[in-house]
């Protein structure tokens, strides 16, 4: 298992057919501001608190809105949007969290995933995250009380497979779980989608890797996940959650995974914020994936970094 940040050449247009992919991750798009006390009387409060204090400071509407305007320009085939829309998951920002989606793009042209934050206390699932229903169904998912992860999204020859780590967890901590029922559909999906020669993209709030973060914010089964994926092969798994960009290359019984974590979308600071973006292509041995990233600075969303990654398949 290795990490990188090394960077090679910037943006590039030229390709036989390839499919593009806007990973968007942790925009905490919302506000706090005349959020009622009673909904605050849990967890939630140690949120709010936080959010008045230093939150609020440090993720712009304006950065958000120009990475979105970048997203959109560029023409991506599909976004990703990786968990974290909201502070403390009350339903008021689930509900604007959910009209930010409708103009970030169509429920089958973005594919969504919850965070911690959108699950921070035990709520009813329909007020919250089950306001972006559409969003977050599988292809053959009906939009029901509440879809059942892992979903699968196929677009065109990747198999687009979201799970849910985000589960409620004690105060001061922000730990995800998969658990084995999800696991054991991972399994399945993974196996079936290599079957189909379809490229398999992962997407998770949490990172896969058991030192992924730090411990209060780590995935509790991470090492049972990892089992999985590197048993059954994954071309691809993104996640957010540390608001960091970081890239890892895991080896599998199936050939190397990449794993790659996203910076949250709205945060301040020159080159913090952003966003990643995903070219996958075909070629005689496997896939092609190149890994770009893309900075606000000064105003205005650049092309920072590209790697490109040769993962050759049995």
């Amino acid at each position: 298992m290795s990490s990188s940040h090394g960077s090679v050449a910037i943006d590039t247009d030229t390709h036989s057919h390839s499919f593009r992919i806007a990973q968007l991750s942790d925009p905490h798009l919302t506000s706090l501001e005349g959020a009622g006390w009673r909904p605050l009387f849990n967890k939630r409060m140690l949120g709010y608190l936080s959010w008045r204090r230093h939150r609020r400071f440090v993720h712009s509407p304006g950065v958000l809105a120009d990475v979105v305007t970048d997203i959109q320009a560029r023409g991506f085939d599909h976004i990703t949007v990786t968990g974290d829309l909201t502070h403390v998951g009350l339903p008021a920002e689930c509900r604007a969290a959910a009209a930010w989606l409708r103009s970030l793009g169509k429920a089958d042209e973005v594919t969504v995933i919850p965070g911690n934050h959108d699950r921070y206390v035990r709520a009813d699932w329909s007020e919250t995250v089950g306001c972006w229903s559409e969003y977050l169904a599988g292809d053959d998912s009906r939009i029901a009380s509440e879809p059942m992860f892992p979903s699968l999204r196929v677009r065109d020859s990747v198999a687009i497979i979201g799970l849910d780590s985000a589960v409620p967890s004690a105060p001061l901590f922000a730990t995800g779980r998969i658990g084995e029922e999800q696991r054991q559909r991972i399994a399945v999906l993974l196996d079936q989608a290599r079957q189909r020669g379809l490229f398999r993209l992962v997407l998770i709030h949490h990172s896969p890797l058991p030192r992924g973060h730090r411990w209060r914010k780590r995935l509790t089964d991470a090492a049972a996940l990892l089992r999985v994926l590197q048993r059954q092969g994954a071309e691809l798994v993104v996640h957010g959650h540390g608001h960091k960009r970081r890239i890892d290359v895991v080896s599998t019984s199936q050939g190397d995974m990449v794993v790659v974590a996203a910076p949250s979308a709205s945060l301040v600071g020159l080159g913090r914020g952003g966003y990643n973006g995903y070219r996958i292509s075909r070629t005689g041995s496997g896939w092609r994936v190149e890994v770009s990233e893309y900075a606000h600075r000064a105003g205005k969303v650049v092309a920072q970094e590209c790697r490109e990654f040769e993962l050759s398949r049995p």
